[in-house]
């Protein structure tokens, strides 16, 4: 049996928020956008069935359609890993081949806008999957009295290595065309393939740290792992209706964390094309993002428990709420404002983030961890789907991206108004699981 509150699988467990996070920080946040849409995409745009996309277009295109995908796999992913007892193992075949994927990205140049998409995918697909097994095993390492504490943790972790690595990549991309007589665009490439090289280092020392013991597998003789999963989560989904108040969180979570991915994945872009930031720029608005959001996550460990899980979660959704609104504003070529929105999200985010997941965690049955947390991360993935899509559909039919925010800010509200039915001090016991079954 799994220890709980070991310190030392806590730690390792935090260590891969920090190692993942330069992929999620660097290459997805502040730089491989910039240098897709700045780089890799032809000045004209990319033409699709007779039609000129922008690069910005192109991405909030491709990350609906990569998420859309995942949200069909990745539950089965899950409860596989459930029925075979090989969590840890998937965990680290997804963490070891999304790091490894990440790091060709070097290879990516101009015009090659079909193989820097297809290694999207792929670096994508084992972040995902890996996210999956990363938030199944928090439930094993804590109590209900550390899950807030630890949930917090891991993120604050995350945002602390993830600026760290965004700040060394920003000495690369600073340093590289006067000492090392390189242009910016291939410091860039250097800067995301050191970042894909952290995640896999960084990972092989999380795993070191963290000792969990998997279940007893079912008899392989007797299953068929990948049909069992997919009948394993229809009837889960089935199940949820039984309890109105997991099911309103899922769908209250669906709604506001889709708001809060899409000012996260569209950022970058956004900055680059429509308020035309420059590279360092756009870096350095990343980097005040994530150390605020360092000091956000904690601070909303302190606050679960003194105003309340749902209070918490309200202030982080208003505070995306104003933010996602402000940029609108901004005027081109401004940094000024967006650093006080780059504060903001900050805040935001790290909160938002930490709660939900603890939130949800501590309402599942136990031995369920693997397949409900396959749903909490699809939903995640889910919910990052629309809000992309949303903003380039917006974006390309009004020829006007900053038209596409105050779309994008229905998603909160939505999503507030869903929370408020939610009761946070239920959980769902064994014993009704099981008579659910």
């Amino acid at each position: 049996m799994t220890e709980k509150n070991d310190k030392k699988t806590i730690f390792g467990w935090s260590m891969y928020d920090w190692a993942k996070s330069a992929y999620e920080t660097t290459t997805l946040g502040a730089i491989m956008p910039v240098y897709f849409v700045s780089v890799v995409v032809p000045a004209e745009g990319f033409s699709f069935r007779g039609n000129l996309y922008t690069g910005a277009e192109v991405w909030g295109f491709a990350i609906g359609s990569a998420l859309f995908i995942f949200f069909l796999i990745m539950p089965t992913i899950g409860a596989i890993g459930d029925f075979t007892a090989s969590r840890m193992r998937l965990f680290k075949s997804f963490a070891y081949g999304g790091a490894i994927f990440s790091s060709t990205f070097f290879f990516a140049t101009s015009g090659d806008v079909v193989l820097a998409l297809t290694i999207y995918f792929l670096a994508q697909f084992g972040a995902t999957g890996s996210n999956v097994f990363y938030d199944s095993v928090l439930k094993d390492i804590t109590t209900e009295d550390t899950i807030d504490k630890v949930s917090a943790q891991g993120y604050a972790l995350g945002y602390l290595g993830g600026g760290l690595q965004l700040l060394l990549s920003l000495a690369i991309i600073e340093l590289g065309p006067g000492m090392l007589g390189i242009n910016t665009a291939l410091a860039s490439r250097i800067a995301i393939t050191f970042a894909g090289l952290w995640w896999l280092l960084f990972s092989i020392f999380s795993f070191s740290r963290m000792k969990i013991d998997e279940q007893k597998p079912i008899d392989k003789q007797q299953i068929n792992y990948f049909s069992q999963g997919w009948k394993t989560n229809l009837n889960t989904l089935k199940k949820i209706r039984r309890f109105p108040f997991l099911l309103y969180f899922l769908v209250a979570y669906l709604f506001y964390w889709d708001g809060a991915q899409t000012v996260i994945n569209m950022a970058g872009p956004f900055f680059s094309e429509v308020l035309l930031l420059d590279q360092t720029q756009i870096i350095i608005v990343y980097l005040i993002v994530q150390f605020i959001a360092f000091g956000g996550a904690r601070l909303a460990g302190y606050l679960a428990g003194r105003i309340g899980q749902k209070n918490t979660l309200f202030f982080t959704i208003i505070l995306f709420f104003i933010a996602g609104n402000s940029a609108f504003f901004v005027p081109e070529k401004q940094i000024f404002p967006v650093i006080i929105i780059g504060v903001i999200v900050g805040m935001g985010m790290g909160g938002l983030q930490s709660v939900s997941r603890s939130v949800y965690a501590t309402m599942l049955p136990k031995g369920s961890e693997g397949e409900f947390m396959g749903f909490f991360s699809v939903i995640s993935r889910f919910s990052a789907i629309w809000g992309p899509l949303i903003y380039s559909f917006v974006s390309s039919s009004t020829g006007n991206p900053r038209l596409s925010l105050p779309v994008i800010s229905l998603f909160f509200v939505v999503g507030f108004i869903l929370l408020r039915r939610v009761d946070m001090d239920s959980q769902i016991s064994e014993e009704e699981w099981l008579s659910a079954n």
